[in-house]
């Protein structure tokens, strides 16, 4: 009886000992779920997309020294305490010096419910290898900076070019491939890019972006949408002759200038065509180009 005793218990010793690789097999699968890989040419055209998020894990100084052009420098150190400055649901690209603190810092992205997250393999190192633009070492390491008014006006356009983003977004998602709105919301993600150099130039915090097209009523109608569109750039060509009377960067009015140009001489005629004409209905219209 105590060799049978001994032998069941026996059992249950290595049945529990043997569970618990393969609970931590599950969470391993889990904490990788929606992390991938890309070498540095591969994810640079993504990475210049208007929400893409570029992030360099390295310490201060090593950022200082050179980094890939429009990265921004959250250390792994600090990461966790940071996550409020990264969008959640959009994707998330990683830089170090090689790729051994990307893939730390992934991890910890994983665990906290980002969506994806891609590993720049190589890091730093083969960024700069593969003749990849980088972002200019004075610059990160200035301390000189756009005064606080201006650097609101920066803030101010991004927010406004990413609301219009994601507001024709929301019609898009009612009425498929509806005039003008198909073009123009492929512009104010080109408008969203050149602003975000003049970020990357100047050293301002990129902002997480709060609009989501989910949560934006549309009007009933792509007419009453497309008069919606008029107010809206209306009030984009007002805000920069806010701008015009105190920003003195030449880059940044430049930039400013090709903006409000493009609301002016290009969107808002077509939005006041269409509201004309009660809405142009679907269709692929004159292309991207056309509107800008």
């Amino acid at each position: 009886m105590k060799e049978m005793i001994m032998t069941v218990l026996a059992a249950f010793v290595f049945a529990g000992c043997g569970s618990a690789p393969l609970q931590r097999v599950d969470s391993t699968a889990t904490v990788s779920a929606g992390i991938s890989e890309m070498a540095p040419a591969e994810a640079r055209p993504a990475i210049e997309a208007a929400y893409s998020q570029f992030v360099d894990v390295r310490e201060p100084a090593e950022y200082a020294a050179g980094h890939a052009y429009r990265a921004r420098n959250i250390p792994l150190a600090t990461l966790a305490d940071n996550l409020d400055k990264i969008e959640k649901n959009e994707p998330v690209y990683l830089i170090c010096q090689t790729d051994n603190r990307s893939r730390q810092a992934a991890d910890i992205l994983a665990r906290a419910g980002f969506k994806s997250v891609v590993v720049v393999t190589g890091g730093t190192v083969a960024w700069k290898a593969a003749g990849l633009p980088m972002g200019d070492p004075a610059t990160a390491a200035s301390t000189s900076r756009v005064d606080e008014q201006t650097e609101r006006a920066l803030l101010a356009s991004l927010e406004d070019e990413r609301r219009a983003e994601a507001t024709y977004n929301a019609v898009l998602a009612k009425f498929p491939n509806a005039r003008p709105f198909v073009n123009i919301v492929e512009a104010e993600k080109q408008h969203q890019n050149r602003l975000l150099g003049l970020f990357e130039k100047y050293g301002v915090q990129v902002p997480v972006n709060p609009f989501d097209p989910a949560a934006i009523t549309v009007p009933e109608t792509i007419g009453e949408a497309c008069k919606a569109g008029i107010k809206a750039e209306e009030e984009n060509i007002a805000l920069y002759d806010g701008f015009f009377k105190f920003v003195k960067e030449a880059d940044i009015r430049s930039v400013f200038q090709l903006l409000q140009s493009a609301s002016k001489e290009n969107h808002l005629p077509a939005f006041t065509r269409c509201a004309g004409g009660g809405g142009r209905g679907p269709g692929r219209g004159p292309g991207p180009g056309r509107v800008n």
